[in-house]
């Protein structure tokens, strides 16, 4: 970045022994110097008459460790030092400094000060809040400025239920994505305790069981089979309608 103004400033030119033909010289030389000045941060063309000419183009505010002392009549905005980075801070006729940023986000309120602003999180975030976004993956701690945080990762949240087995802790876990549904059922054979010794299939589909004949005369079914299998795959999936947030608890 170039210096400003390109002549330097000397406030002790012209000297009593310049010649007066210099003067002119003098003259132009001072008008460039304040115009380039001013031109840091203000509309000041060297073309002459605008209706914008001294207008704000911007506002550079140089770092400062301290402001300074607010007093009655003198109040003062600027950029001042906190946690090794300048931030807005205006501070006001009873010297308190009212911070208007924090990093790259503008506080919420300008009377809200950085003192203020974390009371304000602490009441809407106590430890064992938890936090949901499902957009931006920043720790809340960096984002609201308050707390320790840690991730909470394939993770459903149940309400607490006191004498609950299951849900009667705070803070429990347990449950899982799957589970082994894989079994086996039999059909008791004709000799087993408490099942007939004969099965009857009737004409028109009745069942007459331990041994009496069919109204039909039907021949009997073969009372010693019994059907034996398995059903149900190992893991079956208990999964319910979902949406995947980033998901923060506060420990701190």
């Amino acid at each position: 970045m170039a210096n400003v103004p390109t002549v330097s400033w000397a406030e002790t030119t012209p000297a009593g022994t310049d010649a007066i033909s210099a003067g002119d010289d003098r003259i132009r030389e001072l008008k460039t110097q304040v115009r380039e000045i001013i031109n840091v941060d203000h509309d000041f063309p060297s073309s002459g008459q605008a209706s914008d000419n001294g207008q704000h183009k911007k506002v550079t505010l140089q770092e400062q460790a301290d402001l300074g002392t607010g007093a009655v009549g003198t109040t003062i905005l600027g950029s001042q030092t906190v946690s090794t980075r300048g931030e807005l801070v205006y501070t006001n006729e009873d010297d308190v400094d009212i911070q208007l940023t924090k990093g790259a986000t503008a506080y919420p309120s300008q009377s809200t000060t950085l003192a203020d602003w974390s009371t304000i999180m602490n009441l809407i975030y106590p430890v064992g809040s938890y936090y949901f976004n499902d957009s931006v993956a920043t720790n809340p701690g960096t984002l609201l400025g308050v707390g320790t945080w840690v991730a909470v990762e394939e993770s459903v949240l149940v309400g607490y239920k006191s004498g609950s087995a299951e849900f009667g802790t705070a803070g429990g876990t347990g449950g899982a994505k799957t589970v082994n549904a894989a079994h086996t059922h039999n059909v008791p054979a004709a000799t087993d305790t408490g099942w007939g010794t004969g099965t009857t299939c009737t004409a028109n589909g009745k069942l007459a069981v331990g041994g009496a004949a069919g109204g039909d005369g039907a021949a009997p079914y073969a009372s010693n089979d019994r059907p034996t299998g398995s059903g149900g795959s190992a893991a079956q999936s208990t999964l319910q309608p979902y949406r995947t947030v980033y998901m923060w608890r506060r420990t701190v």
